[in-house]
């Protein structure tokens, strides 16, 4: 029975050492599974320091994923255009529910109390309004008061995280945060109450005039009547301000606002229209080989005007990336055209991140954003097989409504 007994004991011993492998395989595998309620797109998407992870979301708005992690990270979860942020750790299993029509009061985070304390983080900085009414007219005491007050209920809920090393990354990220309001604060504060007063006033007159909308919806005659008007508005409350030079040069400033809100909409205006044909353009690709806009007639052209240091366009990279493979073979080209003016920036996430499609370089804000009036990216458009306009602001990748134009038009 001795004999049996070393036997056995080397065995078990070889056969914890072939196991753990596995198990160590195992606690490093991160699973989510989520319900998106009125889901954006059809791809969740899951975004780390270096690596970007996507599930396709079914028609119940459920998905489900799975990647390996060395460690502890913050990641940003995106569908579509909203987005919220997670800390996740190897070995976890969350799962995932949210309904994207109210999105940071329905997320929930089951499995994850580090991605729960960031969604309750997020509402309650909603709930301070950092650069309201206070911002603008109290004292660097009573705003230092309110500042402690929100630091305060954030670190309440800190308590109830185990972690220390996400505790105190977080108070570092807290610190920094406040610290910069702080800053902001106490020079605003070294303003004259009537100068404060303005900055306050017009700023709540400024939410009243949406100039973006107004570009599409009025003529050029009511569209400059609307800038009058806000000037008006605005030099109404300038004459209550004691100071002369601040009055000079923010009669400057609305001045020049005017002129630019003058040319965006004459651009806006002489933007081609749905079957006339498309102004033309010419960059290089990271090869420095030149392609036209024209070189790809004959077939639809879904161009995506964006940068490597926008957020908004990031996000919706995965998604481009599965309409370019749900499209694949079609007769239909993906055009990327950024505004980086970091070329090299652009050049490394091009191959780091193995986009697809054709990808070109327009060397920052130029010919192609003044013809086709852009002034925020990403800008989507589309083109038809003979070169004329089907959109100039096309629906994004992760909005199912591109889908059903392409079907329409290929």
């Amino acid at each position: 029975m001795k004999l049996n007994k070393l036997f056995i004991f080397p065995l078990l011993a070889i056969i914890a050492s072939c196991s753990t492998p596995n198990n160590a395989e195992k606690s490093s595998i991160v699973s989510i599974k989520g319900t998106i309620l009125n889901p954006r797109s059809e791809v969740a998407t899951f975004r780390g320091k270096d690596t970007t992870y996507t599930a396709n979301v079914d028609s119940m708005g459920q998905f489900n994923i799975a990647f390996s992690l060395d460690s502890a990270t913050y990641l940003d979860f995106f569908n579509g255009p909203e987005r919220t942020a997670m800390y996740v750790y190897p070995g976890d299993d969350i799962s995932l529910s949210i309904d994207t029509k109210i999105f940071d009061e329905t997320i929930s985070y089951e499995g994850s109390p580090t991605s729960s304390y960031l969604a309750k983080k997020y509402l309650m900085e909603e709930g301070f309004d950092f650069f309201g009414e206070i911002y603008f007219m109290s004292s660097e005491e009573e705003y230092n008061s309110y500042i402690s007050d929100y630091k305060d209920s954030v670190k309440m809920n800190l308590n109830l995280i185990s972690d220390t090393s996400f505790v105190a990354k977080e108070l570092k990220e807290i610190e920094e945060m406040t610290e910069y309001y702080l800053k902001r604060q106490a020079s605003m504060s070294k303003y004259s109450q009537s100068v404060r007063k303005y900055k306050w006033e017009s700023n709540k007159v400024s939410m009243d005039y949406n100039f973006y909308v107004a570009m599409d919806s009025l003529n050029a005659p009511a569209f400059d009547s609307m800038l009058k008007n806000f000037s008006t508005e605005l030099n109404q409350l300038l004459s209550l301000v004691d100071d002369t030079a601040f009055v000079s040069s923010a009669m400057s400033g609305i001045e020049k606002n005017n002129k630019d809100w003058r040319e965006r909409k004459q651009a806006a205006d002489n933007l081609p229209k749905p079957g006339e044909m498309a102004i033309g353009f010419t960059y290089p690709n990271k090869d420095s080989v030149n392609h036209s806009l024209s070189d790809f007639e004959g077939s639809l052209v879904y161009v995506d005007v964006w940068a490597t240091w926008c957020g908004p366009c990031k996000a919706e990279i995965p998604s481009l990336q599965k309409l370019e493979a749900d499209y694949h073979g079609k007769n239909i080209t993906f055009l990327s055209v950024s505004v980086d003016t970091d070329r090299e920036a652009w050049v490394d996430m091009v191959v780091n991140d193995n986009l697809g499609g054709v990808q070109l370089w327009a060397d920052g804000w130029s010919q192609i954003t003044k013809d086709y009036a852009i002034f925020g990216i990403p800008r989507f458009m589309l083109f038809d097989q003979e070169g004329k306009v089907i959109s100039t602001d096309a629906p994004r990748p992760s909005d199912n409504e591109i889908r059903s134009i392409i079907e329409e038009y290929i």
